[in-house]
């Protein structure tokens, strides 16, 4: 950083998104580990050589210089850190749908701990192939944490007490899972065995897979409001 406050340098970053502003520009949203998530133009880039204007799309980390003590910064160059993740199919459409995330929640200039690290983590295990769902619910999960939505998964939310893996429980996203009062229609019932196995990540067993993804887009589902996400239309079912 230089004197310049409004100055910032070589700042570590991944393109979320970049769309067209005025006659040749972009506009473009970045992910930093020091300043979260910010919005930027790139004066000339839709006219600028190919390669450099290939770089200035997901999945490739740059480093970025920026200017501007406003919400919009401008950013004075670019180049790349020689980390490109390479993303196919249903890999490549999860990674979009952590950009969308990542774009329609977390506030500008919003810092969350360890989140670019768990951004930057979950992109090399989609580019490895490996098993989508633990890593998408990991993440859902820690953004979630930082946005301050999390839920207790170890703790009965009104009684302090350990979830115990013979008793079902129901979720109340303010207060977290409590016991199902007698009567609870089943569908509305969850075993603490698979609340439990949610709370150590055990993503063999398929009722944990089911429990993640439905707790995560319940917990999801306000902040995200009635607008749906584009990047969950793309998903081909597995073969």
């Amino acid at each position: 950083m230089s004197p310049d406050s409004s100055q910032t340098y070589l700042q570590p970053a991944y393109v979320l998104h970049a769309r067209p502003y005025r006659d040749t520009s972009l506009l473009v949203d970045l992910l930093t580990p020091e300043h979260g998530r910010i919005t930027a133009v790139a004066r000339g880039a839709r006219k600028s050589k190919k390669q450099s204007r290939q770089l200035l799309s997901p999945f490739h980390r740059l480093l970025v210089n920026w200017q501007g003590k406003s919400t919009l910064k401008l950013i004075t160059s670019f180049e790349t850190d020689h980390h490109f993740l390479h993303l196919e199919a249903n890999h490549l459409y999860s990674g979009f749908y952590l950009n969308e995330l990542l774009i329609r929640l977390l506030p500008e200039h919003d810092v969350i701990g360890g989140l670019f690290d768990r951004y930057e983590a979950t992109l090399y295990a989609f580019h490895l192939k490996r098993d989508i769902e633990p890593m998408l619910r990991e993440f859902e999960r820690e953004l979630l944490q930082g946005l301050g939505y999390a839920i207790n998964y170890e703790c009965d939310g009104v009684s302090g007490l350990p979830i115990d893996d013979d008793i079902y429980y129901c979720l109340n996203v303010q207060q977290g899972f409590y016991v199902a009062p007698a009567g609870t229609p089943s569908q509305y019932c969850i075993l603490g065995a698979d609340i439990n196995g949610l709370a150590r990540q055990d993503y063999e067993k398929p009722n944990v897979r089911r429990l993640a993804k439905q707790l995560n887009r319940t917990l999801l589902r306000p902040l995200l409001g009635k607008k749906p996400l584009k990047s969950r239309e793309l998903f081909s079912p597995p073969k």
